[in-house]
């Protein structure tokens, strides 16, 4: 193992130049990921096996697809096919002018961000001026007023995109909006404001520019990360619904602690262009709201090439599973031994729910998934400290957990990030194996309810553990792979904060995860409680 002084000495090489606090936090960070890294070393590779590309060609293969216009595509996503889809539509839409919805929505936010610091920017000129051109227009377009949050991350033409940095606190307004905003705002949707997030969707949960995010359940607790605002904007019902990214859980994650229903896409089913960067391997944008049916609308409206994102697929959806016969993989072993008791409990009355509606229980195991969380970490920080050296003279103003965490990037070899890429792919093939006899896996969403401000360490069973170790035990398996998982709440733990699991599903297999939570969600009523605090 290298010294610090060497690792410093090869960041400098790298090009990268680090004060001697910042050397000392990355050498911390490279020994406590050695293992994992050396452990893959020693795992053989077959050269006809090992073009780490096959990671992506398990993305693109073509599945069957409906046809007819954008809804009708994805009909499937709703038990009442597109028109159900459109019906949602109409209750987000409501009814009087939209001035006054989008009014109500800011003032909704102000309120919720003077207890929860939430938002980083109201966009109340430029929402006022598109919620006008909605009431004058004179045939409503699907969304035509309904309000929405945006993760700042992800630009909205005209107004500064912050990542939460003190490096991009002057930033100028971005020239155009990024392509989720577009699409949505082409259906007449508002976005009224630019949400809190860790720095860069990666640093801890105090981001020096703004400070932490708290939890609309408990203030004592962090909203989790890292589109913190946004799902704490949605939980406080101030918008309903809003969007954000995913890297390593950073929808599923503050969805589960802040009882909301959040959906990481297949990779490269929605485009990424207009979104700060992070990850190119494990990025993705994906909605947030309270129920399925939301997030399935909206989903439908976001997903599809949009002839930039060099990560799109022209894979189809594939068809949703019946729910009668839906067949159900509930693995033991990495992904549930460390859950605290009221998440489990949330996790089997789901699977009880779909049981009682006609879904098998079947075997399902995914023995490396313990090596998924520290791989995707690997890959992640690796292609982070890629982006972040164009601004490494300016590390000393980023978050000390941004460089930490990003930092031990720096050292990795080109060996060791393929091989990791190849691991991708081999945890690929075991995910196969699942669904050649499974249509979802159900596993926890997080270990357990929101972590406590303002360590944020997680409490399982009466015992805490560090965040980083536990918070995204089941939700990076998505992330490296770029299988699609959904957080669904499944209830309240005694402490009184939401609990959740989380539906995978195979590629571009959205319809099946989705349909499976609108029938939760119909026998139950957990995604319909309001937080203590609320707009």
């Amino acid at each position: 193992m290298s010294s610090p002084e060497e690792l410093g000495a090869l960041a400098a090489r790298l090009g990268y130049t680090l004060d001697p606090a910042q050397v000392k936090d990355m050498a911390e960070a490279v020994a406590a990921a050695e293992p994992a890294a050396a452990a893959l070393r020693d795992l053989p590779v077959r050269p006809e096996t090992a073009d780490p590309f096959r990671g992506e060609a398990w993305l693109r293969e073509p599945v069957r697809d409906a046809t007819g216009d954008g809804l009708d595509a994805v009909a499937g996503l709703d038990l009442d096919g597109a028109p159900g889809l459109r019906a949602t539509a109409a209750r987000l839409r409501g009814s009087g002018p939209a001035s006054a919805r989008v009014a109500a929505a800011l003032a909704g936010l102000e309120r919720v961000h003077a207890e929860l610091n939430s938002t980083i920017r109201f966009l109340h000129g430029r929402a006022a001026e598109r919620a006008a051109a909605a009431d004058r227009r004179e045939t409503p377009r699907l969304l035509e007023g309904v309000p929405f949050a945006v993760k700042d991350v992800i630009d909205v033409e005209g107004v500064p995109t912050t990542a939460a940095s003190r490096t991009r606190a002057d930033a100028g307004p971005a020239a155009a909006s990024a392509a989720v905003v577009a699409r949505l705002e082409a259906h007449g949707a508002i976005p009224v404001s630019k949400d809190a997030t860790t720095e860069f969707a990666v640093g801890g949960p105090h981001p020096p520019l703004t400070g932490a995010c708290r939890n609309p359940w408990d203030r004592e607790r962090w909203a989790g990360g890292s589109s913190t605002g946004t799902a704490a904007a949605v939980a406080a019902g101030a918008v309903p619904f809003g969007l954000g990214t995913d890297v390593g859980g950073s929808v599923r994650l503050p969805s589960a602690w802040c009882g909301l229903t959040g959906l990481k896409p297949t990779a490269g089913a929605i485009p990424r262009t207009g979104v700060v960067p992070l990850s190119w391997t494990t990025e993705t944008v994906g909605p947030l709201a309270r129920d399925a049916r939301t997030v399935a609308l909206v989903f439908a409206l976001l997903r599809g090439p949009d002839g930039v994102d060099p990560r799109m697929s022209d894979a189809c959806l594939r068809p949703p599973a019946d729910l009668r016969g839906l067949r159900v993989a509930v693995p033991g072993g990495y992904l549930t031994e460390l859950c605290d008791g009221a998440v489990r409990a949330g996790v089997d009355q789901l699977v009880d729910v779909l049981v009682d509606a006609g879904a098998e229980i079947v075997p399902g195991e995914v023995p490396s998934a313990e090596r998924a969380l520290p791989i995707g970490y690997e890959i992640v920080f690796t292609e982070a400290a890629a982006l972040h050296r164009i601004d490494t003279a300016r590390w000393g103003e980023y978050d000390p957990v941004t460089v930490k965490r990003i930092s031990q990037g720096i050292t990795t070899s080109a060996s060791d990030y393929l091989r990791a890429l190849q691991f991708r792919a081999e945890l690929q093939a075991e995910l196969d194996g699942v669904f050649a006899g499974a249509d979802l896996v159900v596993v926890p969403t997080t270990p357990a309810t929101a972590p406590r401000l303002p360590d944020c360490t997680v409490t399982v069973d009466g015992e805490q553990y560090p965040l980083y170790a536990a918070q995204s035990r089941a939700t990076m398996l998505g992330n490296l792979t770029g299988a699609p998982g959904l957080a669904v709440p499944t209830g309240f733990a005694p402490d009184g904060c939401p609990v959740s699991a989380l539906l995978i599903a195979p590629p571009h297999g959205e319809a099946t995860a989705l349909r499976a939570a609108q029938l939760f969600q119909d026998r139950t009523h957990h995604h319909t409680r309001t937080p203590p605090i609320s707009a």
